[in-house]
């Protein structure tokens, strides 16, 4: 099966390329502004997605049956300060790969995020209507409106508060930016009015490629299996590093009154990810040592 990752260079893209390697796909990825990756069996291609002829050209030469659309702009602060290069990518882009996909007959697993939602009423299902509170959940349902108007049963995969290992020089995640802080002995503080269900990138990864054998089309979302705070969250971090839990301190979101407006708690419901797909969720102690067992 020929497969297309747009956005292979990402946390999400390093996974799905690292879990489905060993497979019986024959896949190519694509980057956009880091160096070109090596990685054996897989073929890579430098790719901007908001260039519909760059995305045909690159259609043509791999014809991919199944597409994974995970390239997109992932800071909710980037988005809301550059507003058209952000609309050019995560919409223009997103449009310029589903038309590919329509053009080409192949199935389009696009990825989506959790802030779709305002986080006033979770947990969320599946059916549950959208309400984004600021620009980039705007703009992810958009991709999913676009998605599915343009392409024939299309799978939507809603991914929330991933963590794991970047590829170096590559956009990092709470963990990642908390480990740093520890390593230099400095305190973190870590919101206590807001929660998530943190989500191992290999996780999300495994439901995608269910998603992929077993033909799934619709809605996915896809979280872990504990319900913190993001106080707790650090605090089980700080633990499972071997870090000092003390530098952990507890702050309301009042404190960052900087940041874009945030949903307070838009953890989903795991009942199709784990009924239909046949995937557990992870518990965040469980990731968190795998992480560790991970590290670079």
């Amino acid at each position: 099966m020929k497969i297309l990752i747009t956005g292979g260079t990402g946390l999400l893209g390093t996974a799905l390329l690292q879990s489905g390697r060993s497979s019986n796909f024959e896949i190519t990825a694509t980057y956009c502004r880091s160096q070109c990756p090596v990685l054996s069996s897989i073929t890579f291609a430098r790719l901007d997605v908001s260039d519909s002829d760059n995305v045909m050209r690159l259609f043509n030469q791999v014809q991919p049956e199944v597409v994974i659309h995970a390239a997109s702009i992932g800071s909710v602060d980037y988005a809301e300060q550059h507003r058209d290069e952000t609309w050019a990518v995560n919409v223009d882009g997103t449009r310029n790969i589903a038309e590919a996909c329509r053009g080409y007959g192949a199935r389009l697993v696009f990825i989506s995020s959790n802030a779709v939602f305002d986080g006033e009423r979770p947990f969320y299902s599946e059916e549950d209507a959208v309400c984004p509170i600021n620009y980039y959940g705007e703009l992810k349902v958009e991709g999913e409106r676009v998605v599915q108007t343009l392409v024939e049963d299309p799978a939507i995969v809603r991914p929330i508060l991933m963590y794991g290992w970047p590829n170096v020089g590559q956009r990092g995640n709470m963990v990642t930016f908390w480990l740093e802080k520890f390593e230099q002995g400095e305190l973190v503080h870590a919101v206590n009015d807001v929660w998530s269900k943190p989500l191992q990138v290999e996780n999300c990864a495994m439901v995608c490629w269910e998603v992929i054998l077993q033909g799934g089309k619709g809605i996915y979302h896809v979280a872990g299996a504990d319900h913190v705070s993001l106080y707790e969250y650090a605090i089980h971090v700080a633990n499972s590093f071997g870090a000092d839990p003390d530098l952990v301190k507890s702050v309301s979101s009042s404190f960052f009154p900087q940041l874009v407006t945030r949903p307070i708690d838009t953890s989903f419901m795991t009942d199709k990810m784990e009924s239909v797909l046949g995937v557990q969720p992870i518990g965040l102690i469980e990731g968190l040592n795998r992480m560790k067992a991970q590290r670079p």
